[in-house]
């Protein structure tokens, strides 16, 4: 899947209150989309994103990348410039990205494999990197 052909569509579709078509799994109901700062184009970018665990006001995703062994540029943005919007079916808000490690990040790893299990064909491509798992908890500010 060639995510510069596929994520515009997903976008527009997303954002007209439709359902998203052509893309296995992907529903507005499981995807938000993220914004982010590009760290070197300085211009917002935004991606759509399945979320596969919420608590509270946190959202936890995972930088995949389609299953490729480079980490995606929109977690590489997070990390030079954490503060994000976000885009739910409902609303957009603004948050803060912060990736989650250790204990706890090897807890939601396997939690995200077993709602997941297709996943680990998808990511074996990842093979030698660790791939991040990234909390989106809601700017205090935004409520």
């Amino acid at each position: 899947m060639e995510f510069k052909t596929i994520n515009p569509q997903v976008i527009a579709q997303f954002r007209s209150g439709h359902e998203i078509e052509g893309v296995p799994g992907v529903t507005r109901e499981n995807h938000i989309l993220l914004t982010t700062l590009g760290r070197k184009s300085g211009r917002r970018q935004t991606i759509p994103l399945r979320v596969f665990h919420t608590h509270g006001d946190r959202l936890v995703v995972v930088a995949g990348n389609g299953g490729r062994a480079p980490n995606p540029g929109w977690y590489l943005n997070l990390l030079a410039e954490p503060r994000v919007t976000i885009e739910d079916a409902a609303e957009t808000y603004d948050a803060v990205a912060t990736e989650i490690t250790g204990g706890e990040r090897d807890e939601l790893w396997q939690l995200f494999k077993e709602q997941n299990p297709g996943m680990t064909e998808y990511l074996a491509g990842a093979a030698g990197r660790v791939i991040p798992v990234i909390a989106l908890t809601r700017s205090r500010a935004a409520k």
